[in-house]
């Protein structure tokens, strides 16, 4: 039997999720993200690629000088067992300059829990 979305309960833990994203990736906490990932997992990255859950963990684990990572505009939408994330986002360059770009997350709820099973990032 499918289980569908309960907006009125499943939208704050999906905002949180979306928080804990943002931070773990400015942080380069790949172990964040391998609690929170599906093992079937892919991202489609700013540089094109498209990138499986082992592929992402290390590419995400990697230190970087991008800080302040915020979400702008966040829109989430349920379809079934899905949560759609549809986000701005901006960050600061080492040099003090402020980056922008968007994002889509898609969570589904598997036991019981909301997991990421695809992202999709550009920047602008």
């Amino acid at each position: 039997m499918t289980r569908y979305a309960d907006p009125a309960v499943d939208t704050p833990l999906v905002e949180e999720l979306n928080c804990q994203y943002l931070h773990a990736a400015e942080r380069s906490d790949a172990s964040w993200y391998e609690r929170n990932l599906t093992e079937d997992y892919l991202c489609s990255t700013v540089d094109g690629a498209i990138a499986d859950r082992t592929a992402f963990l290390e590419r995400i684990g990697r230190p970087h000088a991008f800080r302040n990572f915020e979400a702008v505009d966040t829109r989430i939408r349920f379809i079934g067992e899905l949560a759609l994330v549809h986000a701005g986002f901006r960050y600061t360059h080492p040099d003090g300059r402020v980056g922008s770009g968007r994002y889509t997350d898609i969570y589904t709820k598997r036991n019981g829990r909301w997991l990421c099973v695809s992202a999709h990032f550009n920047r602008f």
